[in-house]
């Protein structure tokens, strides 16, 4: 996901007809995907300690152990890049605050007191640090400022991906709850999450259809038009199982998959090889 949310920035720099920087585009990439490997290794580190606070097992002891060395390799090693980048660019205070919002979510999503992924609201970091921040750092890079179109078609996107989180996890719904592993899905209940999931849909298409009306040519409205029919098999199928319906579990978590999927593909397709 990051990678394909990062080349989408530098995608549009390449769709505008600037040249890209090769060097800076690859260790831009490298600090986006360590400093969400060190927040996942973290999070295994602390879901670890949770699950297995009361047993001492030296394999339980050794498994911590491995996450944190990995989460500190990983954050050191990105510093490194971190370094190289900044000798690279002339980007000042900007870089400083992209790197300081990445910081900010990998604390809030794998330390204490905030622990979002454990509690269940990790998905939405996730979201916002896909979607949001990774095609802007991108296209900041190369560029050393922010493009409108890049909002117009990020954001609508953000909810279609928070469909497919809330998709993926309905049908391990109870046993999740039953095992306290809490996701955005178990955090609204089942019934609200079908509900959400649907509205998501229904909203992320609307605001692409809006995005229009404030500058999103029709070429880069394209990809959201392709995956519109795979998005309405999507609501449907979650439609069929709020109803009492049988549920059709591969092809709900297929079609959530595909619709963000054939947006993505599409849209990197035109940005990249128009």
């Amino acid at each position: 996901m990051f990678i394909v949310s990062y080349s989408v920035g530098g995608g549009l720099v390449s769709y505008l007809g600037k040249p890209i920087i090769g060097g800076i585009f690859w260790l831009g990439l490298a600090i986006v995907l360590l400093f969400n490997l060190s927040s996942d290794f973290l999070i295994g580190y602390y879901k670890t300690q949770l699950y297995y606070q009361n047993n001492r097992q030296k394999e339980i002891i050794n498994l911590k152990n491995s996450f944190l060395i990995l989460s500190l390799c990983s954050l050191t090693i990105g510093a490194a890049i971190t370094v190289l980048l900044i000798a690279k660019s002339v980007l000042g205070y900007g870089l400083w605050v992209f790197l300081g919002l990445y910081f900010v979510i990998l604390v809030c999503n794998s330390f204490p007191p905030f622990n979002f992924f454990i509690r269940g609201y990790g998905e939405l970091l996730i979201t916002l640090s896909v979607i949001g921040l990774s095609p802007l750092f991108s296209y900041f890079l190369q560029t050393g400022e922010l493009h409108p179109t890049l909002l117009l078609i990020t954001f609508p996107a953000s909810f279609l991906l928070l469909a497919f989180f809330l998709a993926q996890s309905l049908e391990n719904y109870y046993e999740n709850v039953n095992q306290k592993k809490n996701n955005l899905m178990t955090i609204l209940g089942w019934k609200n999450g079908m509900k959400y999931h649907n509205y998501f849909l229904l909203f992320a298409y609307f605001l692409y259809g809006v995005s229009t009306l404030f500058g999103l040519s029709f070429i880069l409205y394209l990809p959201a038009i392709a995956s519109l029919p795979i998005a309405g098999m999507q609501f449907w199928e979650m439609w069929r199982i709020g109803e009492g319906y049988k549920p059709r579990w591969k092809l709900l978590r297929l079609s959530s998959l595909g619709s963000i999927s054939v947006l993505a593909y599409f849209l990197l397709f035109i940005l990249w090889l128009r």
